[in-house]
C-alpha cells in the first residue's frame, strides 16, 4: 500500500494586518519520507545497527522546546531494518529527532514527549539531556519545497567528525521531491551511512536512576536502589578486580565481573566532571546504563528459583555485540548456584556453568554419560533456569536468547502448539560461555 502523490505545495500570499507588511506563506500539505542507515563499528568495521529499537520525535519551529511522538508510516515496525535503516515520516519544517526506544516503553502518536535526562547516583535528573542518535533538520526552501540535512544537536559538547570518542560530523543538506513521497521504504530520501560512535551510544543511552518508575514500583526495589544508586561493593579477594561490583540482598548475590563494564568504562561520562582520570565512566555509571526491567528479571527469576548466586560478565556496553547490548536490553550470565534437599533432607550446593567444553555437566539435556547424584543436580538445576527464561520469551517478557545449546521448547518440555518445535536458545561460538538473555522488542 502506497500514498497518492499529493499535488504540489503551493505558496499562499496573505496581507499582515497589522502593518500592512505582504509575506508568502507556504502551505505545504506533502508528507515526505527519509531513512538513514545506522551502523556500528564490531571488530574495525562498520555494521548495520540492524533490530534496533527506536523513537521519532518532532518540534516546530514555531515551539522549537515542543517535543511530539512523530507518525510513524504503516509500514515501520519501530525497528531500523536489516540493513539498518531508520524510516522518518516528515510532515513539515522542524527537528526529527531519532532516539532508541527503551525497553517496555509504549508512545502514541502525537503525544507531547519530554526529552529524559540522565539521572545521577542521587535519583534526581541532571541537566544534561539524553542524546538523539541522529537529527534531522528540516527547512522550508524559498520556494516552498522542503529541504533536510542529518545533524546532531551535541548536547555533550563532544568533538564532531568521527572517531569512538567522537559524534559525526552534520551532512550535506539535501531537497525533497515528489519522488519522496510513498511510505515505501525503498522510496525515501537516502541520507546514507550513519555510524554511531561508541560514545554516541554511551550518550543517547540513558543513565537510570533510583527515582525510575520501574524501580520505585518493584518488589526488588531494594536491591534495585543498590545498583542505580552506586552503592555495590567493589571486588575484593583473590583474583578480583577494582572494577568488579558486587551485590547483596536478602540473601542473594550478584557479581558484576569488570567485563560487564568494560566498554562504558572506556567512554566519557555524561557528566561535566566526575572526578575520574579523563572523566571516564566509573563501573557504577556503566552498570546504571541497563534498563531497570533487565536487572529486575534477573532478582525475580533468582527469587522464582531459589537462586542465591549469578554471575555476570556483559550488560549494557557501547562497543561490541548485538544492538541488544548497546541499547540496555541484554545481560550475559556464566554461573548460578542454588541449593536443593537430597535423600535424608541432607542440603547440597548445586553451582552451574554455562560452558558447552568447560562444564558439559550444566548441559539441561545432556545424555549418554555415566549418571551421578551431582551430575543430575546440576543438569536439573540448569533445565529449570532454562525452562524459566524460555517461558519468558514465549511471554514475550524477553526476546532474543542465546546459550552454549542449541535448545528448542519441545527439548525443555515446553509445550506450545505454535512455537514447541521452533529454536528456544540459539547457539554459535559467540555465546559458547554464557547465556544470553534480552528483554523483549518485538513491540515499538
Amino acid at each position: 500500500m502506497t500514498q497518492q502523490a499529493p499535488a504540489p505545495q503551493v505558496p499562499v500570499r496573505v496581507e499582515n494586518d497589522r502593518d500592512g507588511v505582504a509575506m508568502n506563506i507556504c502551505q505545504i500539505a506533502t508528507d515526505y519520507y527519509a531513512r538513514i542507515r545506522l551502523q556500528m563499528m564490531s571488530n574495525g568495521a562498520a555494521t548495520s545497527a540492524s533490530n534496533l529499537p527506536y523513537l521519532v520525535v518532532r518540534n516546530t519551529p514555531q515551539a522549537p522546546d515542543a517535543w511530539r511522538v512523530a507518525t510513524r508510516p504503516y509500514m515501520d515496525t519501530g525497528r531500523t531494518d536489516t540493513a539498518g535503516n531508520a524510516h522518518v515520516r516528515v510532515a513539515g519544517p522542524g527537528r526529527y529527532r531519532v532516539l532508541i526506544k527503551e525497553p517496555t516503553e509504549r508512545f502514541v502518536a502525537g503525544d507531547v514527549f519530554t526529552i529524559p535526562r540522565h539521572a545521577l547516583a542521587t535519583g534526581t535528573d541532571s541537566d544534561r539531556d539524553v542524546q538523539p542518535l541522529v537529527e534531522l533538520e528540516v527547512i522550508e526552501n524559498a520556494n516552498c519545497t522542503l529541504s533536510v540535512r542529518r545533524t546532531h544537536p551535541n548536547g555533550m559538547q563532544r568533538t564532531r567528525g568521527g572517531g569512538n570518542d567522537q559524534i559525526p560530523a552534520d551532512g550535506a543538506r539535501n531537497n525533497f521531491t515528489q519522488a519522496h513521497t510513498s511510505d515505501e521504504i525503498r522510496s525515501a530520501l537516502d541520507l546514507g551511512n550513519y555510524v554511531i560512535s561508541y560514545q554516541l551510544w554511551a550518550d543517547a543511552s540513558r543513565a537510570y536512576g533510583t527515582h525510575h518508575p520501574r524501580i520505585q514500583n518493584s518488589t526488588f526495589r531494594a536491591a534495585l536502589r543498590m545498583i542505580y544508586g552506586e552503592q555495590l561493593t567493589a571486588g575484593t579477594g583473590a583474583g578480583a578486580s577494582l572494577h568488579d561490583r558486587v551485590l547483596n540482598s536478602d540473601g542473594k548475590e550478584v557479581q558484576f565481573n569488570n567485563q560487564s563494564t568494560t566498554g562504558g568504562r572506556g567512554r566519557l561520562s555524561f557528566r561535566q566532571d566526575n572526578g575520574q582520570p579523563d572523566n571516564r565512566m566509573t563501573a557504577d555509571e556503566t552498570l546504571r546504563r541497563t534498563h531497570p526491567a533487565t536487572m529486575e528479571f534477573l532478582l525475580q527469576m533468582m527469587d522464582d528459583l531459589d537462586i542465591t548466586y549469578a554471575r555476570s560478565t556483559g550488560a549494557w556496553r557501547p562497543h561490541i555485540g548485538s544492538t541488544r547490548h548497546r541499547y540496555a536490553s541484554a545481560i550475559d550470565l556464566t554461573h548460578m548456584r542454588t541449593t536443593v534437599n537430597g535423600a535424608n533432607n541432607q542440603q547440597h550446593t548445586v553451582t552451574i556453568h554455562f560452558h558447552r567444553v568447560s562444564s558439559t555437566n550444566s548441559n539441561p539435556i545432556a545424555t549418554g554419560q555415566p549418571e551421578a547424584a551431582e551430575r543430575t543436580r546440576m543438569r536439573e538445576f540448569s533445565r529449570r533456569v532454562h525452562v524459566y527464561i524460555a517461558n519468558a520469551r514465549l511471554r514475550e517478557t524477553l526476546g532474543w536468547l542465546g546459550g552454549p545449546w542449541n535448545l528448542t521448547y519441545n527439548q525443555l518440555g515446553i509445550v506450545d502448539q505454535e512455537r514447541g518445535n521452533t529454536e528456544a536458545f540459539a547457539t554459535d561460538n559467540t555465546h559458547i560461555h554464557h547465556i544470553h538473555i534480552s528483554m523483549g522488542t518485538d513491540q515499538p
